[in-house]
């Protein structure tokens, strides 16, 4: 790390703070470096304070880049449609030197028009201006791009990316949380370009960055801390970090043969269901439910009748299971379940890409399932992964029980 300024707090809502700005120190650093001969795989730049520093850096990354060097630029200058009170108007013009150094641009709206000499418009915003500014941001000869605070509806903000060498984009959109927390910024930037180096794709970094820095926002909000003093991220980096190990390691399905993968998967189910479904279903019926469809007998004879019940495995670990049977026209997607660890991290979205593929093999485009409807949570996620209620069903299972669900399904 090099650091270009020193202060004994941030200058949110403290007084008397002290500042100690390390330019001088940057050439110094830079020239020792290349003498011990060191190069560097990524850069990550955030809060620049002048001209010269903007200069030094980048000097700085052409002096200490190889062949695998990807430089990561936070463009910190201001927010809301101002500069920040310690830059003039001609500094954007200084940014946006480095950021056309950049492969990976991560602006805020405000930051992006100073730098584009565009319009700030405030929000919400529509999908065709967003897709503008994506297009006039193609001038910086970026490889991505992430936008921070963008809002479509009110009551909703998160990021908006897009990968210019595969086009794909996309936006991970949250519920908003009242107040002003400082250090979100470098929180996200931080959380994203940790993803980003391990390998993840842009769309899954995003959403893992986006996660991390509201659950952090959460904590501190529920703990009524003083928020001058930032937000809780420490507690959320051992689910940060099992997220990114499970992605790293690719997410598939492996169908289940054997007496043991039957064991483990009706495991799985006893786990899953007793801590996923404790706020929707008695714990008599859970009960019920996993002894009468979930246990391992029960799910021999599922497959005996032609189901085909998976692992859900990231790398060698089981983190969920799923059940479905091929219908003449249709996948009946009979469970998909994801441990609590891993739930949140796009597995459900990735096993459905899996799905299809499956489902394409036997000449089918559509699955549907069924789910409870007072299940809000999955509801949501289903329809985020284009899924879509057709019907509803009132279903006894015995005991004196009855299955209250919606029919969703998906076309592709």
């Amino acid at each position: 790390m090099l650091p270009t300024a020193v202060l004994s707090t941030h200058t949110g809502g403290f007084k008397g703070f002290t500042y100690r700005d390390l330019t001088e120190d940057i050439v110094p650093i830079k020239e020792h470096w290349k003498s011990l001969g060191l190069t560097y795989d990524a850069f990550y730049t955030g809060f620049l304070g002048s001209f010269e520093q903007i200069d030094l850096v980048g000097s700085l990354i052409e002096g200490l880049s190889n062949e695998r060097t990807t430089v990561y630029v936070d463009p910190v200058m201001g927010d809301n449609g101002n500069l920040y009170t310690v830059f003039d108007s001609d500094f954007p013009k200084g940014m946006r030197r480095l950021c056309e150094k950049a492969d990976v641009l991560m602006p805020n709206l405000t930051e992006l028009c100073f730098m584009l000499d565009m319009e700030y418009k405030s929000g919400p915003y529509t999908w065709d201006y967003i897709d503008s500014v994506l297009k006039a941001a193609e001038v910086f000869g970026l490889k991505k791009i992430v936008i921070t605070g963008v809002s479509f509806e009110a009551g909703k903000v998160g990021a908006v990316f897009k990968d210019y060498e595969s086009c794909e984009k996309g936006q991970v959109m949250r519920d908003v949380i009242e107040g002003y927390y400082h250090g979100t910024g470098d929180v996200f930037g931080s959380a994203l370009v940790g993803a980003l180096e391990s390998g993840i794709c842009l769309k899954d970094s995003v959403r893992l960055a986006v996660d991390f820095t509201v659950k952090s926002i959460i904590r501190t909000y529920e703990s009524g801390a003083d928020v001058r003093y930032g937000v809780d991220f420490e507690l959320g980096l051992g689910e940060y970090v099992r997220y990114v190990d499970a992605l790293k390691k690719g997410i598939g399905l492996h169908d289940v043969s054997s007496h043991l993968e039957i064991s483990l998967a009706s495991g799985l189910a006893a786990k899953i269901w007793s801590e996923g479904y404790k706020d929707i279903i008695p714990k008599e019926q859970i009960e019920y439910m996993v002894d009468k469809f979930q246990s391992s007998d029960a799910i021999q004879r599922a497959i005996d009748d032609g189901y085909v019940y998976c692992l859900i495995r990231a790398g060698d670990l089981d983190i969920g299971y799923l059940g479905y049977h091929m219908e003449a026209d249709r996948m009946f997607l009979s469970k998909l379940y994801v441990d609590g660890e891993h739930r949140g991290m796009g597995v459900a979205s990735k096993c459905f890409q899996l799905l299809k593929d499956r489902c394409r093999e036997k000449g089918l485009h559509k699955i549907y399932l069924t789910v409870k409807r007072d299940n809000y949570r999955a509801i949501n996620a289903y329809k985020a992964n284009g899924f879509v209620i057709i019907d509803q069903a009132d279903t006894p299972i015995g005991n004196g029980f009855e299955m209250n669900d919606y029919i969703l399904e998906a076309s592709f």
